[in-house]
């Protein structure tokens, strides 16, 4: 690597590219050590720097956003490396980049003080390149790393060299060798222009800028003077295109959409060459476009095919590229066709263009993406004349006159000259009136030159600007009377004026820097307030340039690792620069020389060349290479002593001790190894390491086994890339992570703390240690059966869930896909099926098979009574197997619809109340027992259950209780007395058989029900105390009694705390008093007197005491001691948290940011005074209702109140300095308020000292943050996902990314954000993914960009069943916030989410089954194919009607995808049939059959067909299911149909013994009960009266209006009652009852509402 470092420093070319160049070095080579060196200077942001490609290797160096970054891939897969503080590099100054690559590790340097380094991954170490070395761009290659790479670099380079390859020793090309495109030699001006005056001088000149883009409408301006008459473009843009022409000598805009259709717009204007500057307007609006030259103006209405146009592409000014010339051919542009005006010459225009403006923003060569023979400036009017100088010393009189008057010409440029000024490196020059000349006539102009301003706005580089008020003879500055000028000052401070450069006050200092250029830049006004030339009013810029003259300085030798040198006794060691380290930037290595002074005793050592021995010279690269050594011989102590020499200069000694010791070693890390059974991982120098008392002797250290391991062996990684046993390593194999332990024990481990372990002995040289132990603890492989029982209610198959089967492993936690089911044996009465396959014995699944729903059940045979079924399996994975298991399967023959009555119930605060039939019940079919158990209990009370013996014992917070508890009214809700007016809990339904309630579960209602509790508060809490504490009083003073000191609060809702009354007894140390008069005790006041600051204590008597004080709200009493301290008086500081200003801000100061706490009586804040004994050192204090803007040091504000700092009248102004902190001291004085002691003139006054921090904060900190990347997180459900700066980060120049902060307003709805702790953070993604499982569930609400760009924050996704997700977020940098900011969060479902539309056919036809009808709906799995039961595809399905009467029909489908093993709910297709008429009528009506031979309804027998939606019954056993019955059965109405469907139907046969009749459908369809309440109007009553409520008022309704001859009775149970008046019913006897309840029926006839005191709403 250091053989490379000679070529840095050889003559090398500097190169300009200009966006689209590059050169380009045809190469293939691999090497294990890189060395790259890049030298630069660019403003762009982004830009390819240098590339070594191969086909997967590759070393990119580019530059994003003006920061440098280095991606890397030597085979193992990608690394980048940047810069933690993120350098900004686009600033147009000399940066080098130094880039070392050595096996896994590569180091970055910049600038020589900037640096960074990277361990590679893999086994991969050499960087291989086939497809050459880059440079500026990567001309056509086309690579998977290059497709999101930079734009090609624009600006200049002058070293690149890789390895022995100087890229630029020469720019000729070498046909098939290397190749120089678009490039020229020579840092071009360009790429620091400040004018914006741009000449096109050839036939392809051109500048690409970006998009021309706007929302509604678009703006093109600029001023040309062109140098020739041909037709060429001047502006043209790509896609549907927009251009700007000179045809004939007139200007022409096109405007097209590509295909043919175009409008033109010709100016009248001729554009002469007459160096004449003509302005453009080009203005593109939504309906129309405008083209304007000078004063004329021409607009076309645009057609609706060009109103659509989408430009694409960047924005050519002057010309175009290859491409997108040909693009302008074809569309008919006559500046791009061949055969043109002069011979098919497409031209360029040329000819100058300046005050260029998109879309008003101005553009020019900064912002040009590719630039081509394009030059700055432009001569326009005649050349000016020679140049005359004068010395500084002959003052030019004021009568001077320029060589051509400007007072005609408003727009002469050419007033100005400049010529460089020659400073030595490190020294001083004046600028005279030869450097800067003003060919102006300020008589005539009537301005002083005095008043001829110069204003720098952009400071020197490398030196700086100072202004001399009193230089000596020898032009020395004085530095007290001399002024630097500096950018961020006042605008005074930035400028000089023609005086100060006639009498050489303007002077450059240079900073003793290496760069042999630099500059700085300013504009030109004048201070005279007349009317004045444009040139004159300071807007345009102009850059002055300086010449640095270098120095040659002596080198500077150090020792960076101190004086001491340590090497093993008689052996020798290497010297590097890390021992020897020298500094001249103005010498080659090669003209370094060191020399060791004085002679080495033999005995002692002596200094050795890798070829030459005993040498006392050696060469910096010879110390670069590592070919020099110290020798040592004997002496264990010694001196040596070195100078550097660049051949003119010589350099400080230094002198390095030496000593030598003897070799030492010892065995500093054994800590054992973790590794799971069956699974491998390597030995690090973490686990396994021997020290040496000396570094970097090249000593080996060796590991012999001779105890190998007994469940696993140990293996070591070859250069092939293979593990393979051996018995003994070496620490550098340890280092380099080759070596591993691999556990091969397939067997399970009855006990789970056997370790593994081997034995070895240690060799350093000719030393061996005693034997060694290594432990190796193995995480055996348990497995555990948590859930192995499956129920079956009424189904021919069911699905086995993990509800039914489920099992996990312990010691190793193993995924689901890795745990597998061997079955031993197989069911009976039925069969298990993987994914629709049959399951054999032996047959294998997995318990990721069970989770996706692959896995179900099948019985062979409708069961009509209930069984069980059983079968055996065997649990294994990879590397271990267990014992046998049995799967049992309960088969309940018939399923149960359940009906849940859930109404809630109303209850007094703190009350209590019976849970009634009327309020929660389950209906069951066959009188099934059912049990409710409670999921979520009440949060401001209790279930309980009441015993049935008569004792008051009781049960509290039950969990469970039934139907049985509900009817005896056993179950209670007990309110915990909170203020609260609402309660609920949550629960789950059971449904068991009679008896047999614990021994067989039969089915289970999975969803959950909410039973809510509304409660009516009433007025019961106590007062209690909310501020606790000590009152402190001045020793025999006085001190009102403030809310802070005492108060109380009473929660009940309708109760106002000021009116809580206290009352006191007897104080022993004072007395309570009016604060008015203080001659009148107070013994009993309200806390409402407290507020208002009417009691006060007066001190008397002992120090420190308490007396009781009685609190009451008028029914419930509590007491309280008040303890009281007394003690001399004294102030204490209360608050004072600094304060944060803007740089030349202002900020106001409260008493949040300062205020004092005393023991005295002090009522007014006036009363408290801060006195300013020490001021702000770069700011001032002033009051806000003055002009802070004009407070000068001797206005400066000495004293203020606290008054000031409660009504914010007091502020803070900075001046402006860099200083980023300042501060004040204050002293605040405050005397008590005692009038008797005022009148004796006793009054005590204290004194306190405070000081008051200031921040100062940047103007850059105001301007908000930027979102640079918002893209949506993709996560699976269920699972976690690191949020990483891909898809979120914000950024400010002047914040690092731990200042930019983010706030969750509205945290994740189906997941939750978590930070994961950055000192466990590790980049390894294997093992993070392992850590994260461990994580606590504990959500972040706060988290840091650096947290982002680090991947610790953390969405763990958790609802099921949902695909999008979004977190809002806001940021902030602590003084500005951006926000809010939507991060949306994308989640993979588990299911497929099938989607089945409605299908609708004639009666009796078929429709295909299409992708339109059953489809999986979700961006995820776009593109996959899927199985259904049903198989959807090439519409080769049918659905086919079977041409009955029936509406309505369906069938169930799901969807499965083996390949990503997941699977669909089932999912129902309704079928809508329309009838048709194609049938006689056989039967009119199914209300009878009548046969003239069997006259008697006995004997006329009905067959028919289990229902589909329920069954036959007879009215007398309604629950038992008929298949036949008689006519007479339906005359006598015997014959009832209960429903357990919505819809359908069954097959009737009527015979009379002998005949048959054909079979007949018999449909059925049951309609909803729907109450609905019809009508709810306010009554009106009068005071003291009865008024009926009647059905006008209140009505409820159902919908079952087709049997009028059933009655369903409405119920009323009110739930709050009247609150003046009450709810009767009408007793015949003409008395009235009050009712809670009542029927529809009963309105307007029984129900009356009794009125007692005023008009109310019933039901209010």
């Amino acid at each position: 690597m250091a053989n490379y470092f000679s070529h840095v420093f050889s003559f090398i070319a500097v190169v300009s590219f200009y966006g689209d160049g590059y050169v380009h070095l045809r190469t293939v080579e691999t090497s294990i050590q890189t060395f790259l060196h890049v030298r630069f200077r660019t403003t762009d942001l982004a830009g390819l720097l240098f590339l070594a490609a191969g086909r997967k290797d590759f070393l990119l160096l580019e530059l994003i956003s003006g920061r440098l970054q280095v991606r890397l891939d030597l085979g193992s897969g990608e690394r980048s490396i940047s810069l933690e503080k993120g350098m900004y590099l686009s600033d147009m100054a000399w940066h080098s980049v130094e880039l070392t690559h050595n096996g896994h590790f590569v180091n970055l340097t910049v600038d020589q003080n900037s640096h960074a380094s990277l361990h590679m991954p893999g086994p991969d170490i050499e960087l291989s390149v086939e497809d050459g070395l880059f440079v500026g761009g990567a001309a056509e290659l086309n690579r998977p790393y290059l497709l999101n790479n930079s734009t090609g670099f624009k600006g200049c380079i002058d070293k690149v060299v890789f390895n022995e390859h100087n890229l630029f020793s020469t720019l000729k090309p070498y046909s098939g060798y290397k190749s120089i495109h678009k490039v020229s030699q020579g840092c071009s001006a360009q790429f620091s222009a400040i004018e914006d005056s741009l000449s096109f001088f050839s036939s392809k000149a051109f500048i690409s800028l970006p998009p021309w883009e706007g929302p509604h409408e678009l703006l093109f301006e600029c001023e040309l003077s062109p140098s020739a008459t041909e037709e060429y473009g001047v502006l043209c843009q790509k896609g549907g295109f927009v251009a700007i022409e000179i045809r004939d000598g007139n200007m022409v805009a096109t405007v097209g959409n590509g295909d043919g259709s175009k409008l033109e717009l010709r100016s009248l204007t001729h554009v002469n060459r007459n160096r004449t500057w003509y302005p453009v307007q080009l203005h593109l609006l939504p309906s129309s476009v405008q083209l304007k030259v000078g004063e004329e103006l021409v607009k076309v209405n645009l057609s609706l095919e060009l109103q659509v146009i989408q430009l694409r592409g960047p924005l050519f000014l002057g010309g175009l590229d290859k491409e997108a010339r040909e693009e302008a051919r074809q569309a008919g542009l006559m500046s791009a066709v061949p055969g043109g005006q002069l011979a098919g010459q497409a031209s360029s225009f040329r000819g100058c263009l300046r005050e260029i403006r998109v879309n008003t923003q101005i553009m020019g060569l900064l912002n040009a993406a590719v630039t081509k023979d394009v030059s700055l400036g432009c001569e326009t009017g005649p050349d000016p004349e020679a140049l005359t100088t004068t010395h500084q010393t002959d003052r030019p009189q004021f009568d001077v006159t320029t060589p051509q008057s400007i007072t005609n010409n408003k727009k002469n440029q050419n007033f100005l000259s400049l010529r460089k000024l020659e400073v030595v490196e490190g020294g001083q020059a004046p600028l005279e009136p030869k450097h800067i000349k003003v060919n102006l006539d300020f008589q005539k102009l009537g301005i002083h030159p005095s008043q001829m301003m110069f204003l720098i706005e952009r400071q020197p580089v490398h030196g700086q600007l100072q202004l001399d008020f009193s230089p000596d003879p020898d032009g020395m500055l004085d530095k007290g009377q001399a002024r630097t000028i500096t950018t961020g000052a006042e605008e005074v401070d930035r400028t000089f004026n023609m005086l100060d450069l006639w009498q050489g006050r303007v002077m450059y200092v240079h900073g003793g820097s290496e760069d042999q250029h630099d500059f700085f830049i300013f504009s030109v006004f004048s201070s005279n307030k007349k009317a004045l030339p444009v040139f004159l009013k300071g807007n345009r810029l102009y850059r002055f340039d300086i010449s640095i003259s270098p120095v040659n300085d002596a080198p500077v030798l150090s020792l960076p690792a101190g004086n001491l040198f340590t090497v093993l006794e008689r052996s020798k060691r290497q010297l590097t620069l890390d021992v020897l380290r020298v500094s001249d930037p103005d010498s080659s290595p090669e003209d370094l020389v060191f020399s060791s002074l004085g002679n080495l005793n033999t005995e002692v050592g002596y200094l050795e060349h890798q070829i030459t021995p005993a040498v006392n010279l050696f060469s910096l690269n010879d110390l670069k290479e590592g070919r020099i050594f110290f020798v040592h011989t004997g002496v264990p102590t010694s001196r040596l002593a070195f100078r550097v020499s660049d051949g003119l200069h010589l350099s400080n000694t230094v002198v390095l001790r030496i000593m030598a010791v003897p070799l030492e070693h010892k065995l500093v890390n054994n800590t054992g190894l973790e590794v799971n059974q069956g699974g491998a991982s390597i030995i690090t120098t973490n686990h396994l390491a021997v020290q040496l008392n000396v570094d970097n002797q090249g000593i080996e250290i060796r590991y012999d086994v001779i105890e190998l391991p007994q469940y696993g062996e140990l293996q070591r990684l070859h250069s092939s890339g293979d593990w393979k046993p051996t018995t003994s390593f070496s620490q550098k194999l340890l280092k380099k992570e080759r070596i591993q332990y691999l556990n091969t024990y397939h067997g399970l481990q009855t006990q789970s703390n056997v370790t593994d372990y081997f034995r070895f002995k240690i060799s350093v040289r000719s030393l061996a240690t005693t034997e060694v132990i290594f432990l190796i603890k193995v995480r055996w492989i348990q497995f555990k059966v948590t859930r192995s029982k499956m129920e079956i209610n009424g189904v021919q198959t069911s699905v086995v869930t993990p509800e039914d089967l489920y099992v996990i492993s312990k010691g190793v936690k193993l995924n689901e896909s890795d745990l597998y089911f061997k079955l031993l044996t197989v069911p009976k009465k039925g069969q298990l099926f993987l994914d629709n396959k049959a399951l054999q014995k032996n047959s294998t699944f997995s318990q990721k098979n069970i989770t996706d729903g692959l896995v179900k059940y099948e019985l062979f045979n409708t069961l009509q009574d209930d069984t069980r079924d059983m079968l055996s399996f065997q649990l294994f994975s990879t590397h271990a197997n267990s014992i046998a298991y049995d799967f049992r399967i309960n088969i309940n023959a018939e399923s149960n619809a359940i009906t849940v009555l859930n109404k809630g119930l109303s209850t007094l605060e703190g009350g209590s109340k019976v849970i009634s039939k009327d309020m929660l019940f389950t209906h069951t079919a066959s009188n099934r027992e059912v049990q409710y158990s409670i999921t979520v209990s009440p949060r401001h009370g209790q279930i309980r259950r009441i015993n049935l013996s008569n004792s008051s014992s009781i049960n509290d917070n039950i969990v469970t209780f039934t139907n049985q508890d509900i009817i005896e009214e056993r179950i209670m809700y007990v309110h915990d007395d909170s203020e609260t007016k609402q309660d609920s809990f949550t629960f789950n339904i059971m449904v068991y058989k009679p008896h047999k309630r614990t021994n067989k579960k039969e089915d289970r209602i999975r969803a959950e029900h909410t039973f809510n509790i509304s409660v009516n508060l009433v007025n019961d809490q106590r007062p209690f105390r909310v501020v606790d504490k000590v009152f402190h009083v001045a020793r025999d003073g006085q001190r009102l009694v403030m809310l802070n000191d005492l108060r109380f609060r009473d929660d009940d809702s309708d109760f106002e705390d000021s009116w809580l009354v206290y009352t006191r007894r007897g104080i022993p140390m004072g007395d309570l008093v009016l604060a008015s008069d203080t001659s009148h005790k107070l013994y009993e006041f309200t806390q409402q007197d407290i507020e208002q600051k009417k009691v006060l204590f007066v001190h008397k008597g002992v120090s420190f005491g308490r007396f009781v004080l009685f609190v009451s709200d008028g029914k419930h009493y509590v007491s309280t001691l008040l303890e009281v301290m007394a003690q001399d008086p004294y102030i204490h500081v209360e608050n004072n948290t600094g304060l944060i200003v803007q740089r030349g801000g202002i900020k106001i100061l409260t008493s949040a940011n300062l205020s004092i706490f005393s023991n005295m009586d002090i009522r007014d804040p006036q009363e408290v005074v801060f006195e300013v004994f020490l001021p702000p050192k770069h700011g001032s204090l002033c009051f806000t209702d003055g002009d802070c803007e004009t407070v000068t040091e001797a206005d400066a504000l000495t004293a203020f109140t606290q008054q000031d700092l409660v009504a914010g009248r007091l502020a803070y102004r900075h001046g402006g300095s860099h200083e980023l902190s300042d501060g004040f001291n204050v002293t605040v004085k405050a005397r008590e308020n005692d009038p008797e002691r005022r009148l004796h003139r006793k009054t005590r006054e204290i004194r306190l000292d405070i000081g008051v921090r200031v921040k100062i904060y940047l103007e850059g900190h105001q301007r908000s943050p930027t979102v640079i990347s918002n893209r949506p997180v993709v996560v699976a459900e269920g699972q976690n996902v690191s949020i990483s700066k891909e898809h979120l980060e914000v950024v400010h120049e002047d914040s690092q990314p731990s200042e930019i902060v983010f706030t969750v307003q509205y945290p994740p709805t189906w997941g939750f954000l978590q930070r994961y702790p950055s000192d466990d953070y590790q980049e390894n993604s294997g093992e993070q993914q392992h850590l994260y499982q461990n994580i606590r569930e504990q959500p972040t609400n706060v988290f840091s960009q650096a947290d982002l760009n680090q991947g610790l924050i953390l969405y763990h996704q958790q609802a099921a069943g949902h695909t999008n997700d979004s977190i809002l977020l806001e940021a902030t940098n602590g003084v500005t916030k951006v926000g809010p900011i939507r991060l949306e969060i994308d989640i993979i479902p588990i299911l497929l989410p099938l989607q089945v539309s409605y299908l609708t056919l004639d009666e009796g036809s078929s429709l295909s089954l299409t992708s339109d009808i059953i489809k999986v709906a979700n961006h995820h799995f776009s593109g996959m194919n899927f199985l259904y039961q049903l198989i959807v595809e090439h519409e080769y399905i049918f659905y086919i009607h079977d041409g009955s009467n029936t509406l309505r029909d369906n069938f169930t489908i799901t969807a499965n995808q083996t390949e990503i093993r997941k699977h669909s709910l089932p999912c129902t297709a309704h079928i809508y049939v329309t009838p048709v008429d194609d049938e006689t009528p056989v039967v009119t009506t199914n209300k009878g059959l009548k046969d003239s031979d069997t006259p008697e309804p006995e004997q006329l027998e009905f067959v028919v067909t289990p229902p589909s939606n329920g069954h036959l019954a007879l009215k007398s056993a309604p629950s038992r299911h008929i298949l036949n019955f008689t006519q007479n059965h339906i005359q006598t109405g015997q014959l009832m149909f209960v429903h357990s469907a919505l819809s359908g139907g069954f097959h009737f046969q009527v015979n009379d013994g002998v005949n048959v009749a054909p079979r007949q459908i018999f449909s059925t369809t049951a309609h909803s009960l729907v109450l609905t309440l019809k009508r709810n109007h306010p009554l009106q009553v009068s005071p003291g009266s009865v008024t009926p409520v009647s059905e006008l008022e209140l009505q409820a309704v159902t919908n079952d209006i087709r049997d009028t001859r059933r009655s369903h009775s409405v119920v009323f149970a009110v739930t709050a009652l009247p609150k003046l008046g009450s709810l009767v019913r009408r007793m015949p006897d003409n008395s009235t009852q009050n009712i809670s309840t009542f029927t529809q029926s009963m309105v307007g006839k029984f129900v009356s509402s009794q009125q007692r005191k005023a008009f109310v709403n019933l039901f209010n």
